[in-house]
């Protein structure tokens, strides 16, 4: 039995011990010596006083009172504390103890059990930890924020002073993870968060700020977004400088393994208690003026005002109309030709969604595509133009119509995703088209973002069949060295170079550039916006025979295009039979 017991505690790294009433004799077991570090010697002349004085300094008058009571009164404890073990390693233990009492019911010792608990209150602690604090940079994160900032907003409230709450927002971090990996990312992340730490320290310690470092807190409450609470400030011109200061040592260079980064950063300001009453509250305000800031261009600061309430409201309202539009059937397809100037011939029409709103009437894509985006609806609104063209392609070819192939926008975050290949064969197979009926419209701006996975994820979409066109060329990133690498079908000359085309000049340059690369590279060429015959003529003099815009024709109903399709054929075949 009493092996049995040596075992049980040593698997419980536990031990017991007894300490008679009257004799104070220490008894204690081989496990309690153990977890104290103790040796056989140590054991065998234990006293109460000699293992009370392995109990930290800290500890060592309450474990010591705790004991009295139960010798005295017969009062049971539960007690933890810390132990100096005879190594000097620094343990927490819990300690339960209870009197004995004789037959007659009279006390004659205290019995009690020590267990070491060390490993349990380091897990707590790290899991503790884990739930209040960002793992990567050691900041606090969003929930803990909240409570930390909550005592200086009601300090302020009962001081009658002001607190402001920074939201600051790295410009276009994406690109540093899609470039460097996420490792690198992470790196510099922890770089940035040591780098506003110092900032807001320095910006606290300055004479005349009007507050201390030490009630300003910052945390991490997004993948590149942080907040930070400056409590006790009353001036909006320190609020500005402390944004200043920020944005000052985020564009610090950074060294990488890539080279030298350097990278630059928006921010949005809530005042409290002017802007919301609460941490939630001014978060919500500063996240909408950072939306703010980033909408004027990036790279600096904008305080909060009620018109970007407004604003905010009005495009929750938005957001949800046009969530509901998709999921209702208010999207509607239209095409635009595509002509071959020459001949007046359709050789092809661009897919332009179009959104039919119960109150505004028919919205176009100017004003809700980027409002797809920037809410994550934009895959939705991508895979129903898909589904929908192919459609479209399936009833013409039915209808025994000549079909062209039809250009879609494919939107950055549908041409990311790796399962794209699979989904577009799979919706040509339903449809029973062939894989060149579609042309697939990407921008340069998408193809720049990780050149290597765009090169090989263009290549897939070609091998199976697929074309594919970059769109609006010559107002990006262009460059040669870049475009030689990308396998495409098709350049379209942005609409910028083609209204002054005639006038020549360095809109006429770089459109005649544009088609001559195009010509180099065996590339066709489109010229969007035609709206007059001057432009038109001019284009097909620099050899651009294939042309889309007003001129030839606005965009329309699927249906009309069908009308436009059938005349075009008949026309033709008038021709040819006229021609022999």
């Amino acid at each position: 039995s009493r092996e049995r017991l040596e075992r049980a505690q040593r698997i419980a790294n536990m031990g017991s011990w007894e300490i008679g009433s009257e004799t104070q004799e220490f008894v204690c077991s081989p496990e309690m010596a153990r977890l104290f570090g103790a040796s056989p010697d140590a054991m065998a002349c234990a006293s109460p006083e000699s293992f009370l004085d392995r109990v930290s300094d800290t500890d060592r008058e309450t474990v010591k009172t705790m004991r009295q009571v139960a010798e005295r009164e017969g009062a049971p404890y539960q007690l933890t504390f810390k132990i100096v073990r005879f190594d000097g390693a620094v343990r927490t233990v819990h300690e339960q103890a209870s009197p004995v009492l004789d037959s007659a019911g009279r006390q004659i010792a205290i019995e009690g059990i020590t267990q070491d608990i060390t490993d349990k209150v380091e897990a707590e602690k790290r899991i503790s930890r884990l739930a209040r604090y960002d793992t990567l940079t050691g900041l606090p994160n969003r929930a803990f924020f909240d409570k930390l900032a909550g005592p200086a907003l009601e300090r302020a409230r009962r001081t009658n002073t002001s607190c402001a709450l920074v939201y600051l927002d790295v410009d276009r971090f994406k690109s540093v993870n899609d470039a460097m990996g996420h490792k690198e990312g992470d790196i510099v992340l922890v770089t940035l968060a040591e780098r506003l730490l110092a900032a807001v320290r320095a910006s606290d310690s300055r004479p005349g700020s009007g507050h201390m470092a030490s009630e300003s807190v910052a945390a991490r409450v997004g993948a590149n977004a942080f907040t930070l609470l400056l409590a006790g400030i009353d001036d909006e011109a320190l609020v500005s400088a402390v944004a200043e200061r920020l944005m000052e040592s985020v564009s610090l260079p950074m060294a990488t393994s890539g080279g030298e980064l350097v990278l630059t950063a928006s921010i949005g300001i809530a005042m409290f208690p002017r802007d919301a009453a609460d941490t939630r509250g001014l978060a919500r305000c500063a996240e909408q003026a950072v939306h703010a800031a980033k909408s004027s261009g990036r790279s600096q600061y904008r305080f909060f005002d009620e018109a970007m309430n407004e604003r905010a409201s009005m495009r929750l309202i938005q957001e949800t109309e046009l969530r509901r539009g998709i999921a209702d059937g208010q999207l509607r397809l239209h095409y635009q030709p595509k002509v071959d100037a020459r001949s007046g011939a359709i050789v092809g029409a661009e897919a332009l969604v179009r959104w039919q709103h119960p109150r505004q009437g028919l919205v176009p894509p100017d004003q809700f595509i980027a409002l797809a985006e920037e809410s994550g609806q934009i895959l939705a609104l991508t895979d129903w133009v898909l589904e929908t063209a192919c459609t479209d392609l399936r009833r013409w070819t039915d209808a025994g119509l000549p079909v062209v192939p039809v250009s879609v926008n494919l939107a950055s975050p549908s041409f990311a995703c790796d399962t794209l290949p699979v989904q577009l064969t799979e919706l040509i197979e339903r449809h029973g088209l062939l894989a060149n009926s579609l042309l697939l419209e990407v921008t340069e701006s998408l193809l720049m973002s990780d050149v290597e996975r765009v090169v090989d994820r263009l290549a897939a979409l070609r091998a199976i069949g697929f074309r594919v066109s970059l769109d609006d060329f010559g107002t990006g990133y262009s460059s040669l060295s870049y475009l030689k690498r990308f396998p495409i079908d098709e350049l379209k000359i942005d609409r910028a170079f083609v209204t002054d085309i005639w006038r020549g000049g360095r809109d006429g340059a770089i459109a005649a550039s544009i088609i001559a690369l195009g010509r180099e590279f065996g590339l066709r060429v489109v010229a969007e916006g035609v709206e007059t015959s001057r432009q038109a003529e001019h284009l097909v003099s620099l050899g651009c025979y294939c042309q889309q815009g007003f001129l030839f024709a606005r965009p329309m109903p699927a249906e009309d295009l069908a009308a436009l399709l059938a005349s075009n054929s008949a026309s033709g075949a008038a021709a040819q039979t006229t021609g022999r």
